[in-house]
């Protein structure tokens, strides 16, 4: 669907996830920004997760925004039995879709369904001089997990094939922008659950035209999660994604590279007006030497050198993956070898690893206590160097 050209500020946002309270909170926020509806735009996959599919529904069509359609909204209009994700069969997010998808099926309206069918795969539109597209995964497969993390060229042949110098993608759950040499990479976020950083915050996008330029924010929101949750459990849908609301923890990590993972529980510094509470966390977070924060910018380190940091994370992911060892395994060892090279990011990030992968406190501990048998004995052995030392020098 080309929209033809915008103007004024544009509020772009994903993943509403039947998540009605969210969706009611972003609509009072841009009424308050003054933002027409025709100038707001989501990403796809208005239904998911959460208990009122209908609801979310029949409350953005009433709206009035637009919207592409998710792998959720082409299986629900295509009558298909599963949610469309591309989620690893036999793991935990495809047993979870197995609970959400049906529910969600079930609740639709015939006319629900129907409207979805008409909903176009891409949005195209102008804005300031650029073509701009919205995809959900990519232009070439609805589903694409497109990260941070995924390497460039994959998002610079997304740009190329729709001659557009804008991206705007959803899918991923995680927001993040990313300047490219074919133009630029958005991804706003979701508003239905949070983005796996320990806050209860939802993500969007302000899309501006200031001094003959575009710009750019990443913006965050608080809502009533409680209510949200409260109706996910009483319609026995997923306790895992119903605990993420108020945790800001997803109950796995399954689709995430390696780096995406690291960032779980740290909170993001995307936004342009943070709530007072998460600002004095995040404040109170950076006082140390280690920011924790910064774990988030491990994949910048390939800036500076981007052929031996593309090297290097080639490898790094190639390393984790299921071999002789099993992840489970090679888990236990990077902790433990985490705390024999001292580094606190590593260990923050291979507890939680841990923790998704079932790994037990007790087993955890007896990986550290592995390490500094290892770490000791190696010290004490270089003893035998100073003895003969000491021998040779005092004869």
């Amino acid at each position: 669907m080309d929209i033809g050209t915008k103007k004024g500020t544009m509020l772009l946002f994903g993943g509403v996830y039947s998540n009605l309270q969210a969706l009611e909170q972003l609509i009072d926020i841009s009424k308050r920004l003054g933002i027409p509806a025709e100038n707001c735009i989501c990403t796809g996959d208005l239904v998911a997760y959460c208990a009122q599919p209908e609801e979310v529904v029949n409350t953005f069509r009433q709206w009035g925004a637009l919207t592409i359609s998710g792998n959720v909204e082409q299986q629900l209009a295509n009558d298909e039995e599963d949610c469309g994700c591309d989620f690893k069969e036999g793991g935990r997010c495809d047993g979870l879709s197995k609970q959400w998808y049906p529910y969600a099926k079930g609740r639709l309206s015939k006319e629900s369904i129907v409207w979805m069918a008409q909903l176009p795969e891409h949005i195209v539109f102008e804005y300031g001089g650029k073509k701009a597209t919205v995809v959900h995964g990519s232009d070439k497969y609805v589903s694409d997990f497109i990260f941070e993390s995924t390497p460039n060229d994959i998002k610079e042949s997304c740009l190329k094939a729709t001659e557009s110098e804008l991206i705007i993608a959803g899918h991923s759950g995680l927001p993040f922008s990313q300047k490219l040499s074919g133009g630029n990479w958005l991804n706003p976020g979701v508003i239905g659950m949070p983005a796996n950083d320990g806050t209860t915050r939802v993500w969007y996008m302000l899309l501006k035209w200031v001094n003959n330029a575009i710009t750019h924010e990443h913006h965050s929101f608080e809502y009533d999660f409680k209510t949200t949750q409260k109706l996910m459990l009483k319609n026995h849908l997923p306790e895992a994604y119903a605990d993420t609301l108020s945790s800001g923890i997803w109950d796995n990590m399954e689709i995430l590279p390696e780096l995406e993972k690291m960032g779980q529980g740290i909170p993001l510094k995307l936004n342009i007006k943070a709530d007072k509470s998460t600002i004095k966390k995040e404040n109170h977070m950076s006082k140390s030497y280690y920011d924790p924060a910064d774990l988030r910018k491990f994949g910048k380190i390939t800036e500076w050198s981007e052929d031996l940091g593309k090297k290097f994370f080639d490898y790094y992911g190639k390393v984790f993956e299921e071999g002789a060892l099993s992840a489970r395994e090679k888990s236990l060892i990077a902790l433990a070898v985490s705390h024999v090279v001292k580094c606190p990011y590593c260990i923050d990030a291979y507890t939680k690893d841990g923790l998704q992968r079932g790994i037990t406190k007790e087993e955890m501990m007896e990986s550290v206590h592995v390490g500094a048998a290892i770490e000791s004995g190696a010290t004490l052995v270089h003893g035998v160097q100073m003895m003969n030392k000491y021998n040779k020098l005092s004869m």
